[in-house]
């Protein structure tokens, strides 16, 4: 069955909504965003989140300190990691900077690390087969902006040897969830899809929790 993840929940009844929907993943986005969420915020949210849904700690160039508090007290469950420098196609030395960066996290915590990768290229995917990450979350160069890359590119890497499991982001919605679950991900991510006037929308989640369990 495809995962799910709802991500920037900000508000209590963004989490009562989850609670009656249990999708696998919810997110806490501590990044600069209108869904943004301090440490205390989320801590109290996720005092109120079913034990049964994993909270995600959305970081930017975050640092990495403060990620490893946040799971050491609790307050989420896996990182996940974008990089303000995100380009089309991450050169050798990004791609190793970033990968420190988990190597670091790895040593210290034992939660999941999701990589956010730019997906703006067949060659941007291809990259990162060798990566650290327990999970790879194949965006758009502007996470978190509900703009959909060409999904084409994933078929492509695949042709080329690609093999790892990743969350498909950027601009998913029940218009298009059967043509992001044809690319056969591990899971999907929404946050702009679920919304209405920039809030989150519980009938928007339960349509898309209920339609992706079908698969």
């Amino acid at each position: 069955m495809t995962k799910l993840k709802m991500c920037g929940l900000w508000r209590e009844e963004d989490i009562a909504c989850a609670n009656a929907l249990i999708p696998d993943y919810i997110g806490f986005v501590f990044a600069p965003s209108p869904r943004q969420v301090s440490k205390e915020q989320a801590k109290y949210l996720k005092s109120l989140l079913h034990p049964q849904i994993q909270a995600v700690g959305v970081f930017v160039d975050m640092d990495l300190g403060q990620i490893i508090k946040l799971v050491e007290s609790g307050v989420i469950d896996v990182i996940q990691l974008h990089d303000s420098h995100l380009r089309e196609s991450e050169s050798e030395e990004i791609f190793d900077q970033r990968e420190a960066k988990i190597h670091f996290l790895r040593s210290r915590v034992k939660a999941q690390i999701f990589k956010a990768i730019a997906t703006t290229s067949v060659r941007a995917i291809l990259i990162q087969e060798q990566s650290l990450a327990d999970m790879l979350l194949l965006d758009n160069a502007k996470g978190g902006s509900g703009e959909q890359f060409d999904w084409e590119y994933i078929q492509q890497a695949r042709e080329q040897g690609f093999k790892r499991d990743f969350f498909l982001a950027g601009g998913i919605n029940a218009s298009n969830l059967s043509k992001a679950i044809s690319f056969k991900p591990y899971g999907i991510d929404l946050s702009k899809g679920i919304e209405s006037n920039r809030h989150k929308d519980c009938q928007k989640m339960r349509e898309i929790a209920d339609r992706t369990r079908l698969f």
